[in-house]
């Protein structure tokens, strides 16, 4: 080094370090926010979670809600037996609870939530009540004879809204 120049520190080894600093902070807080939107049913028991849902969604896809239903607390009661009859699951009808009364609710796990061509101010309601639902148990939305463009339109809000762990079914 000649006299009167100075060397400059190299710092470039610390470019490296705070790359990774900051990959493991971005996971660590999307592993954060996963987390959060998990039911505290999901927490509790995954496994149980994972089995019932596996179940009523094959259940769930077999319904065909009869020709006799003329509203929602028909269309309720129509699926609430379907489920009794084709699963050994517990099924509650309206069970009160702090977060609300879900239409069904399944083995304290899965919370069903339908809705008979809800209007705009219905599917608003919907959204929140699926949000207290899904603190406490997995949520899923049943629409009752809505068009494709409503069942776009209410998972477009659920996402809007961080909850696209709601799942949608529709039935016409």
């Amino acid at each position: 080094m000649s006299p009167g120049k100075q060397e400059r520190p190299n710092w470039n080894h610390l470019a490296g370090v705070g790359l990774a600093g900051a990959l493991i902070g971005a996971w660590w807080v999307n592993n954060r926010t996963e987390e959060a939107k998990r039911s505290r049913a999901e927490r509790d028991d995954p496994e149980a979670v994972e089995e019932v849902c596996e179940e009523i969604g094959e259940v769930l896809d077999g319904w065909e809600p009869s020709d006799d239903c003329e509203g929602e607390d028909d269309f309720r009661n129509d699926l609430r037996e379907y489920l009794e009859a084709n699963s050994d699951c517990e099924i509650e009808d309206t069970p009160g609870t702090s977060e609300g009364k879900p239409d069904i609710l399944i083995e304290d796990i899965l919370a069903l939530e339908l809705k008979y061509d809800p209007l705009k101010t219905e599917m608003d309601r919907c959204v929140g009540q699926g949000m207290g639902y899904s603190r406490e148990w997995v949520t899923w939305i049943v629409l009752i004879d809505s068009p494709l463009s409503k069942v776009g339109r209410l998972e477009r809000l659920l996402a809007d809204k961080g909850l696209e762990q709601i799942l949608v079914w529709r039935f016409a």
